[in-house]
């Protein structure tokens, strides 16, 4: 599967990364369709140096993408059959906080840092989409220990 070789180039080149959207959503009981993968990472120089080498090892074209844009701005990666967002920052949270609350779990055989529940609800929240609104709902049953259903 292509996000399980995308997860080992990252893991691979040290990155420090935490997968955050509706990708994160399995892990803790809900899932819903997504046409990509949200990446939250560390946006130190080396971090984002690492994240930079790994997306490239993968096949990623990023001749157009500087390792300052993945520490100051989010970059979308299209036109691939993995869609990637990487976030450098993430509204609602701080890198640091999601890090020290990440969860391990499994993307197939590959073992993976998510980001816990009550993050993902937060962030949720500061996006104030509407979009967000029915994964919130779902988000907070399961906190409260009710199906998802």
């Amino acid at each position: 599967m292509d996000i399980e070789r995308l997860l080992r180039s990252l893991s691979a080149h040290r990155a420090r990364f935490v997968i955050i959207g509706a990708t994160a959503f399995p892990v803790h009981g809900y899932a819903r369709a997504t046409l990509d993968v949200d990446l939250f990472i560390e946006d130190s120089l080396e971090n984002a140096t690492r994240v930079r080498e790994a997306l490239l090892e993968f096949g990623y074209d990023l001749s157009d993408v500087s390792v300052d844009d993945l520490r100051t701005r989010k970059v979308l990666i299209r036109q691939y059959l993995l869609e990637v967002d990487v976030h450098p920052f993430v509204k609602g949270v701080t890198f640091a906080d999601v890090w020290q609350r990440r969860v391990e779990d499994r993307i197939g055989e590959t073992t993976a840092p998510f980001a816990c529940l009550d993050d993902l609800i937060h962030m949720k929240e500061a996006a104030g989409r509407p979009k967000d609104v029915e994964d919130l709902r779902a988000l907070r049953r399961l906190r409260r220990g009710g199906d998802h259903s």
